[in-house]
């Protein structure tokens, strides 16, 4: 299914895809987004770094209009046609076709996401009305 190329093996790439597989199938939870995944990521598919796994994760999947950013870019020309990174097409090419089986369910778990932390924040204002101890720390997280 997948060819070697000058840096990855067949075998490197199905590991990748493997990897990929299990971390939209088990909606894209940090325990599942593994080194081999974030390498190929960000060195073959257009994204930064961000430091570290933990901040690319960060970035990304925690929160519901990054996640939709993550997999615009991910899906996009400018992500296929990333300079000399079509050598990995093959491998790109069916993370796209495995994501858009997902797609529907992971842009739920989105919309949801956004739901719950509205939900949270509304909750998180009405006992700040009542309680100023709470606003005042409420209001020092929220950075307004």
């Amino acid at each position: 299914m997948f060819t070697d190329v000058e840096f990855m093996t067949a075998r490197d790439k199905e590991l990748v895809f493997r990897d990929w597989t299990k971390f939209l199938e088990q909606g894209l939870g940090k325990a599942r987004f593994t080194k081999r995944l974030y390498r190929h990521l960000h060195l073959h598919c257009g994204f930064i770094a961000h430091y570290d796994i933990h901040g690319f994760y960060s970035t990304y999947f925690e929160a519901g209009q990054d996640m939709e950013r993550f997999f615009d870019h991910f899906c996009s020309n400018t992500a296929r046609n990333f300079g000399r990174d079509a050598e990995y097409d093959d491998l790109n090419t069916a993370m796209r076709e495995l994501f858009e089986k997902h797609k529907a369910s992971i842009q739920s778990q989105a919309e949801a996401d956004v739901t719950r932390r509205i939900e949270i924040l509304e909750a998180s204002v009405r006992r700040a009305k009542s309680d100023r101890g709470f606003a005042k720390q409420f209001l020092g997280k929220i950075h307004l």
